[in-house]
């Protein structure tokens, strides 16, 4: 076992061998608050990682999404299912590329990480309209927070690091991976989506929601809950359970009652029954 302090170059360096798709909805995210966009730019932007292509046709042509004749070509998908549709396509897509690998430091398949990011996120989004909060920065923290974990991973092959987290949890994730790495994954997550330029409101978030507090942005909270509907659903991740207690505060500062938490998990279950498969 190691403790060290993560120089800031050993983070970037894991940046740039992480998947470019989340970098790309980044981008994405970017460009569709610009009217003038049209179609074309988004598939030219979509076009510029041959991986994020093959796996969209994938998720488009999927059960999920097409009933019909399969998809020919990207163009063809997008404009089948809609233009409002492709960020969330593009993250599903996205997050598949990301836990597409196994993570031994955690004691995970990636299809865990998978299956728990696309619940929170829906989770998320199914939320978001009830409590004024905007859709997409909620469903891309959910889609994205366990991002940290996927570059910790990466960290720690280096064979000066032995060990993983315990399998008996007996020690609260963020506390262990700080004394183990000097770092937790939030921390990471926001490092890495900070150099991906996602929005500050998807950075802090994710940086905040294991513990929110008085003064951390709604959108942590709101995460905070999320996360821990995913986990209560039978979806959790080793070492978080201590974190994701509902309580009256995180309601209030979420401005979401038990009734809007619960009636977005029964839709966002639906949701997820009906993708699950198509991400994979």
């Amino acid at each position: 076992m190691l403790a060290t302090s993560f120089p800031r170059e050993s983070l970037l360096h894991v940046v740039k061998t992480l998947p470019a798709a989340p970098l790309i909805l980044a981008r994405l995210g970017r460009m569709l608050l610009d009217l003038n966009a049209d179609l074309s730019d988004v598939t030219a932007l979509l076009r510029c990682d041959a991986a994020l292509t093959a796996r969209l046709m994938r998720i488009a042509n999927s059960a999920a999404y097409n009933t019909g004749a399969p998809f020919a070509s990207l163009e063809q998908a997008l404009a089948r299912v809609g233009f409002s549709e492709v960020y969330r396509l593009t993250g599903f897509a996205a997050t598949a590329q990301l836990t597409d690998e196994q993570l031994p430091l955690y004691g995970l398949a990636g299809a865990r990480v998978r299956e728990n990011s696309l619940l929170t996120a829906l989770v998320m989004e199914s939320l978001a309209p009830a409590i004024g909060v905007d859709q997409r920065a909620a469903y891309t923290a959910g889609l994205l927070r366990s991002t940290g974990k996927i570059a910790l991973n990466r960290l720690t092959r280096d064979p000066a690091y032995t060990g993983r987290y315990p399998e008996n949890e007996s020690v609260p994730l963020a506390h262990w991976e700080t004394d183990f790495t000097g770092l937790n994954n939030c921390e990471a997550a926001a490092f890495i989506l900070n150099e991906w330029r996602f929005p500050p409101a998807t950075i802090n978030a994710i940086q905040q929601h294991y513990a929110p507090h008085g003064a951390s942005p709604a959108l942590a909270h709101v995460l905070n809950l999320a996360a821990g509907a995913a986990a209560g659903a039978g979806y959790a991740l080793p070492g978080e359970s201590s974190y994701w207690a509902v309580t009256p505060e995180k309601l209030a500062a979420a401005k979401a009652t038990e009734a809007d938490l619960e009636a977005a998990v029964q839709a966002a279950l639906m949701e997820f029954s009906r993708l699950r498969a198509a991400v994979a």
